[in-house]
């Protein structure tokens, strides 16, 4: 078999399994509905169609604006307790969506604690849904831009400091243009994230805050599959150019943070301390407040809420199942995606490496419909709820562990292979050990991930298959302060879930490139 053949063939099962899963549910959802493109003559489609670029574009900015100076300062500055900001800053991406829509009501919705103390209820305006973006992606944000400012050399920097340029216009005129990439890289998975957003803009907004995804799930649960099919193709079009500046933006790795770096002290501590405090408010203070509003009613502390939740016999099955839905969804994902890794890796194709891509182009949503449509006899089976979720965790695996790699010597894998090893010996002996850390944080992505997967889960779910997304989600459906503190108290038992199984599974290295 030609050298050059092998590569591919490692990437086929994967390559089949998103042919199967994606695409043909995606051409089938077009071609039954028709494509009504007159719907974006209108005026309501096209307002959604602007609602969703400017939600999207400006939590891009603002994560933009504070991530992009506190990356800078993380990278030049050593600062105690900076390793442990940054792995925290890894929880709220793992974070199920509908605890962060919880948290956030707790803090800001009408009967919210801030907007109790302040007087003033921004749950009817944007600034809730900002809000729920930047809690997500402000992190992504801060890590993507401390690894774009880590590939500038402190010597450039020294030698502007030197030639008499002041601190800021060395950073503007120095790391900021070198950093570059990255950052616009940053801004592009974060206008891409806060885009394709369902459960914020579904919980938070309604139909007055609906974006695309929203529509696109109202219009084919209403049988509107013209108008749906039309829908995902405009947000296809805007995904597909998101990401692919995204991958022409981002592939500079991600890299090394500067050793000996000097303390911080004068405004750059104060810098640090305030960006970094207002980045921990966003994106912690959700979280804590879901805790708290699951032990506290209206009359004070109490355990009555946990104490139902854990009574209740339905709890054990939720966990099971979404314990069980997620592990199975792992193991796949973790399969395909080191096999597909492997080959794109050995091919060194580009087209391999957009391919990994795929599925975080797609909405969860439509797929689900696309599912619906293609494969009638499998409707409503585990197997293709775990297709789904398998499909949503395969690009976390592969973008973790592609890059490790990309940065593992040739010699080593040669110097195996002279040794009398053969390819397969100096995989498992070499290439395995080395890029297991990276394996092992895209799997604690992957997993904590699916383990709050919410969109896919709402259309292809039957009651015995619940999780502790849909549980959640039905409690908030009903009316009453008993309901919403149960909610809190399952939101914050799938918080505790997604935050073990991911500091479990990780090996340090949870990255996404």
């Amino acid at each position: 078999m030609p050298r050059n053949v092998r590569p591919y063939l490692l990437a086929l099962p994967a390559l089949l399994f998103t042919l199967f899963f994606l695409v043909v549910p995606l051409v089938r959802t077009l071609r039954e509905g028709g494509i009504n493109f007159t719907i974006w003559e209108g005026a309501y489609f096209q307002g959604r169609l602007l609602w969703t670029l400017a939600q999207a574009g400006a939590t891009a900015l603002l994560a933009l604006l504070i991530g992009a100076p506190l990356a800078y300062l993380l990278s030049r500055y050593s600062l105690p307790g900076k390793v442990l900001f940054l792995r925290l800053l890894l929880l709220p991406f793992v974070t199920p969506t509908l605890v962060a829509v919880l948290g956030l009501s707790a803090l800001l919705g009408p009967q919210g604690v801030l907007t109790r103390l302040s007087g003033l209820d921004v749950s009817d305006t944007p600034v809730l849904l900002i809000l729920g973006n930047l809690f997500f992606n402000l992190p992504v944000m801060v890590r993507l831009a401390y690894g774009g400012f880590s590939r500038v050399s402190p010597s450039l920097i020294g030698a502007a400091r030197s030639l008499g340029a002041p601190a800021w216009r060395a950073a503007l005129g120095v790391a900021l243009p070198l950093a570059l990439p990255g950052l616009a890289a940053g801004a592009v998975l974060v206008f891409l994230y806060s885009a394709l957003s369902f459960g914020l803009p579904l919980a938070l907004g309604g139909e007055r805050a609906a974006t695309l995804e929203v529509e696109i799930y109202q219009s084919a649960s209403q049988l509107r599959l013209p108008e749906a099919s039309a829908l995902i193709v405009g947000q296809l079009v805007l995904t597909l150019l998101a990401t692919w500046a995204y991958v022409s933006l981002g592939r500079g790795g991600t890299g090394v943070p500067a050793a000996g770096l000097p303390r911080a002290r004068g405004g750059a501590l104060a810098g640090l301390l305030v960006l970094g405090g207002l980045t921990l408010l966003i994106c912690f203070a959700p979280l804590l407040a879901v805790a708290a509003r699951g032990i506290l009613g209206a009359a004070g502390p109490t355990l009555g809420y946990w104490t139902a939740v854990l009574a209740d016999p339905e709890t054990g099955l939720l966990v099971g199942n979404t314990v069980r839905f997620a592990g199975l969804a792992l193991l796949g994902a973790t399969l395909l995606g080191g096999l597909f890794a492997l080959g794109a890796w050995r091919a060194g194709s580009r087209l391999l490496d957009l391919a990994t891509l795929l599925p975080l182009m797609v909405s969860p949503v439509s797929l689900a419909v696309g599912y619906l449509l293609a494969y009638p006899a499998l409707t409503a089976t585990l197997p293709m709820l775990i297709a789904a979720y398998t499909l949503l965790a395969l690009p976390l695996v592969v973008r973790s562990l592609l890059p490790a790699l990309r940065a593992l010597p040739p010699r080593l894998h040669e110097a195996a292979r002279t040794l009398g090893a053969s390819s397969g010996g100096a995989h498992r002996t070499v290439t395995f050990p080395l890029t297991l850390p990276a394996l092992r944080g895209g799997g604690a992505l992957a997993l904590a991930t699916v383990l709050g997967e919410f969109g896919a889960t709402l259309v292809l779910t039957r009651p015995e298959w619940a999780t502790l997304s849909t549980g959640l989600y039905d409690r908030l459906g009903r009316p009453g302060e008993r309901n919403l503190g149960e909610a809190c108290a399952l939101a914050t038992l799938l918080l505790l879930l997604s935050t073990a199984a991911f500091t479990l599974l990780d090996g340090g290295a949870g990255e996404v490139t």
